[in-house]
């Protein structure tokens, strides 16, 4: 029913974002099946990481991929913070700098559009016979490659919208200038280690490998020169949704789609990054920044209404919040059972307790003039805002057979329920460790005082 002008779904976050926040903890749960045939290589328990899940549907041996070695990434859980993140084994490669430094080097680097890495070591956990080298990054819940998401066979059927794909290009443009001006390059621009969320945010996975495991007589400038090329490139196979689409023999085509279906500028920027003409060092992250400035202005625009939208649906929760705390202190005192005395059990339908049950009443079970029952979630709401704040405005209060009826203001009834609420808070610390002085008491109760403080 719409009260005030308002739905009950106005009260809360979005569905779609709920969905979204249910999914990343389900994710964040998953465990592995005993009949699953990837138990033989995953163990219970690697270094500090626990609750291990192979993110590979692959059984059988993994190929060499992009990085030149094999390897397998899990979903683990750290027994230190609790938090969720992806192991990256890889077998039979060689180290050629010192792996503690380059971690400390990318761990400091943190960006919205790179996934942070935050750990490498060397273990023996998961086979129990040869050493692996593990590194370990943040988990991008519900994310899966831009060759997953556009570049399996079953997926390539329409074109990827022209704003989706200058997303794309904004967020990836943004974290290669990030990268690039620290005097680092990316090195691992392909589709199979960039992430994609479902709501579309991009992040560059794997940064920091190559740096350990590559080739370490390559000089920086040249690894930025190949960032911008593999920027190129990895445009250029989403848009055209195809791996092959930037070989040689395809490029001319794949060019020729662009243009026909996508702005100009588009084609230009994709030419602009894999030519690179002009040679070595004329092209840069800041040149190719500078030719799309228009465009990325347009990503920023949308980025800050994506913000203004999470900030309030973020309030609706926050006010949500702050009503469930009241709830619960008017459910621990309205009707509650007690024992041993005869003063004890009249305790909740006497004095304060009293008025509060008839407030309760006066909220939740209105009837119409007809005997139907009211299910009104604005007034409801708007009940519960005014008791938390302790307006000044009356209401009038009638008891279940109509025998009483009370005047009282909003300011009355919050003074009811901080009374009677501190009653159970003395008796409670009594009952359970003998008595608490009033600082540990007055603490207690502040974890259940109101989100904002107001006047009385």
């Amino acid at each position: 029913r719409r009260a005030q002008g308002r739905m009950m779904s106005d009260f809360f976050a979005a569905e779609q974002l709920r969905v979204d926040l249910a999914t990343r903890a389900a994710q964040s749960a998953l465990m592995l099946d005993a009949h699953d045939p990837r138990v033989a290589f995953t163990p219970d328990r690697v270094h500090e990481y626990h609750t291990l899940f192979p993110l590979d549907a692959v059984v059988d041996e993994p190929e060499v991929g992009a990085l030149g070695c094999t390897s397998r990434v899990y979903k683990a859980v750290s027994r230190i913070d609790g938090n969720t993140y992806a192991l990256r084994k890889l077998d039979g490669v060689k180290i050629t700098v010192d792996h503690n430094s380059m971690r400390k080097v990318w761990g400091e680097l943190q960006h919205a559009s790179i996934v942070r890495l935050r750990n490498i070591f060397i273990t023996n956990e998961f086979d129990a016979q040869s050493n692996a080298l593990t590194f370990v990054h943040d988990f991008v819940f519900g994310a899966m490659t831009m060759e997953e998401r556009y570049m399996r066979a079953q997926d390539t059927v329409g074109d990827i919208s022209e704003e989706l794909v200058w997303s794309y290009i904004a967020q990836l443009t943004s974290a290669i200038r990030f990268v690039h001006s620290r005097g680092k390059a990316v090195r691992c621009l392909h589709a199979s280690k960039v992430l994609v969320t479902p709501q579309h945010r991009v992040y560059i996975n794997c940064c920091g490998v190559l740096d350990v495991i590559g080739d370490k007589k390559a000089q920086v400038p040249d690894l930025q020169a190949e960032d911008l090329r593999g920027l190129g490139t990895l445009i250029l196979e989403t848009v055209c949704r195809s791996v092959e689409a930037s070989q040689a023999q395809n490029l001319s085509a794949s060019v020729d789609y662009i243009a026909a279906h996508y702005h100009p500028d588009l084609k230009d920027l994709i030419v602009y990054l894999i030519s690179q003409p002009g040679g070595p060092g004329q092209v840069t992250i800041f040149s190719a920044s500078a030719r799309i400035s228009g465009r990325l202005l347009e990503q920023l625009d949308h980025t800050y209404q994506h913000m203004d939208y999470c900030h309030a649906e973020l309030a609706k929760e926050i006010q949500n919040g702050r009503l469930f705390r009241l709830l619960v202190k008017l459910c621990m005192i309205v009707e509650r059972p007690q024992r041993d005395t005869p003063a004890a059990d009249a305790w909740s339908e006497t004095g304060d307790r009293y008025l509060l049950k008839l407030f309760m009443d006066y909220a939740f079970h209105q009837r119409e003039e007809n005997d139907r029952p009211v299910v009104d979630f604005g007034s409801v709401v708007q009940c519960l805002n005014k008791l938390d704040v302790g307006v000044s405005e009356r209401i009038m209060l009638m008891s279940s057979d109509g025998q009483t009826l009370l005047v009282v203001s909003y300011a009355d009834l919050k003074a009811c329920c901080e009374r009677s609420f501190t009653e159970l808070l003395i008796a409670g610390n009594y009952a359970q460790a003998g008595g608490f002085g009033n600082r540990s008491l007055m603490q207690h109760a502040q974890s259940f005082a109101p989100a904002m403080g107001y006047g009385g």
